[in-house]
């Protein structure tokens, strides 16, 4: 492979998107040593490393499968997949195998996982889980992307299995805080994805994916986006007022989430079906979902480091 060829494989990797996994990985984690769970940081980068494996399958598995859809959409910084294939499909053999590999070494990280920490084989449920998740997003037989299936998978794999993975590496189980706090992950799921299918409408229609915004449009999306942040802010809202998390205090959390819930509002005010002005508020979604993740993060962190 040469240079030329090395950097499209790479570009087509997206490796800055894994950061949308191991923020709420990490928050997940985070959150259960707040709630007393004693964890190593090798046991912290093991486990995520089964499930950073698989989301970056993902990425080689969709731009392969997607390969034929993706040449009617027009890439951009939040969406479109990598656009590589469409001028190096060379490269498709390629992108496959890597998939096949990563899903592979996450497997495997997780078996390790498990025997070296003597955790319950449950943890793998994670891995595979996510693999199969993300492999079926666009392949055959399921494509669940193409069948009015994908929010739902986005909103389990970004409010289910990454925050829950990292909850479970620190913590050894799932239990009730974890499902409570899981709660506006799935809400900001949710707002996450159809975010990413606004720009790419047009394309999508071509392509023959059946999303949200394909069937509903996008001015439809806006308004789910806002009330989904809404009902967000809403659940960390009472999650403050009750102290159900206690001692963590969730009140920085909940105004944390009025960032998301500001731009979210903002893009309902001017909520258009002109993919143009479209793709300038679902980009600051996007921005404000990373913010809130960010934050929420940092704020975990720096209360672990305080007790």
């Amino acid at each position: 492979m040469g240079t030329h060829a090395l950097g499209a494989f790479i570009r087509l990797g997206r490796v800055r998107l894994l950061l949308s996994g191991f923020i709420p990985f990490t928050a997940g984690a985070l959150l259960a040593l707040l709630l007393g769970a004693r964890f190593t940081p090798a046991q912290f980068l093991l486990g995520y490393a089964a499930m950073a494996a698989a989301h970056l399958s993902v990425h080689y598995s969709n731009d392969y499968f997607d390969a034929d859809a993706d040449r009617f959409v027009e890439t951009t910084a939040i969406s479109g997949g990598s656009g590589v294939l469409a001028t190096n499909p060379d490269l498709k053999p390629a992108a496959f195998s890597a998939a096949v590999v990563l899903m592979a070494v996450s497997i495997l990280a997780g078996y390790a996982f498990v025997v070296i920490y003597a955790y319950p084989a449950v943890f793998l449920a994670f891995a595979v889980g996510g693999n199969l998740l993300g492999w079926f997003y666009t392949a055959p037989p399921l494509r669940l992307a193409y069948r009015n299936l994908g929010e739902v998978t986005n909103m389990i794999t970004f409010g289910l299995l990454m925050p829950g993975a990292g909850y479970f590496v620190a913590m050894g189980r799932l239990d009730a805080a974890f499902f409570a706090f899981s709660l506006p992950l799935f809400l900001y799921g949710l707002v996450f994805i159809v975010s990413v299918e606004i720009p790419d409408r047009e394309g999508d229609i071509a392509g023959g994916k059946r999303t949200l915004i394909v069937r509903r449009g996008r001015v439809y999306g806006f308004s789910l986006i806002a009330l989904a942040a809404t009902l967000a802010t809403v659940t960390l809202l009472l999650f403050a007022v009750t102290g159900v998390f206690a001692p963590v205090d969730f009140r920085p959390v909940a105004l944390f989430s009025c960032i998301p819930l500001g731009i979210a509002l903002w893009g309902f005010l001017n909520r258009s079906p002109d993919r143009a002005p479209a793709l300038r508020y679902a980009t600051g979604n996007i921005l404000g979902y990373f913010i809130f993740q960010g934050l929420v993060a940092v704020y975990f962190a720096l209360a672990a480091a305080a007790t």
